[in-house]
Parts: C-alpha cells; structure tokens; sequence
C-alpha cells in the first residue's frame, strides 16, 4: 500500500508540475506557477495527511478494481481528518479560503491543473479538467462570474498547451 501510495502521490505532482510549467509559458505568473508545482501537495507527505491518504488511495484503488474494501477501526474518521487538513491548508483547494471568490489567479490555475491531472490519471474528459470542474463548481463551491471566466479560459489555455504537445 505504502509503494502505491508513493508512485501514485509522486505521478499525481508529476503531472501538476509538468501542468503547472506549461501555463508558466503562457501566462505572467511563470515564476509563482513553477513555485507552486515543487510544493503542490506537499502536506500529503506531512504527519497529519500521510498515513490516511495511504488508506484513502487504497480505498479508490480497490473502488476502481472493483475489489472489496473496508478500513480498519477508527480509519475512516482519521481519513476524514486528514482530508479536512488537506483542502484547509493548500491554497489550490476552495475550502483553504473563506470566499472561493477570493482564490488568486494562480490558486486557480493550480486547481486547474490538479484537476487536469486527475482526469489523465483516470483517462477522463480527455485529460482535461472540464469534466471536474462541471463536477465541482456549483457542486462543492461556487464561483462567481468572473471567476468562472477566469477558470474556463485556464482550461481551454492549458487543454490547448496540452494539445501543441503532443
């Protein structure tokens, strides 16, 4: 579980800083955006988040495999926790903020490129981040016009980089 847990966790900030440097290309944050892509999820690896997210990625291992899983006695709520902790303490994560609206541009560009990694990871919307943000916004938190805007032009921005790449 632990080696899963590792690779998984080290492909996932892979993909968000090979993301996160193609928008240092087209955007005027290059040098915050290439910042937030050699900490991205760092807290994953801290005392607080570590141990649970093992267990929390083995759950949607099985989950995706369609293998039985159940946690261990009191996992679950430290899983809970840990997640809390993870969405309260980067500033990528909606929840880390009292208004989602008050997100910078480069909070949001970082959550567009998470997202954006998570849909390659799992083959989704054609490893763009549109499926999870239609999933997301309006679901887990709200954003005003602008900042929709903002968060759409960042995908078809990034989904075009993406595109040259290839």
């Amino acid at each position: 579980m632990m080696a899963f847990y590792d690779q998984r966790t080290a492909g996932h900030i892979a993909r968000v800083g090979r993301c996160l440097a193609l928008m240092a290309e087209v955007t005027p944050f290059a040098g915050e955006l290439i910042e937030r892509g050699r900490i991205h999820d760092a807290s994953k690896y801290g005392p607080e988040e570590r141990i649970p997210y093992v267990w929390l990625t083995e759950f949607h291992r099985c989950r995706r495999a369609g293998e039985p899983f159940t946690y261990p006695e009191g996992v679950e709520k430290q899983v809970r926790s840990a997640v809390r902790h993870h969405l309260t303490h980067n500033r990528h994560h909606a929840e880390f903020h009292a208004n989602p609206n008050d997100m910078t541009d480069v909070d949001l560009i970082e959550m567009v490129c998470d997202w954006t990694a998570m849909a390659q990871e799992f083959g989704e919307c054609d490893g763009s981040a549109r499926c999870w943000a239609d999933k997301t916004i309006g679901r887990r938190f709200l954003l005003n016009r602008d900042r929709l805007k903002f968060v759409d032009d960042m995908i078809t921005l990034l989904n075009a980089s993406l595109a040259s790449r290839r």
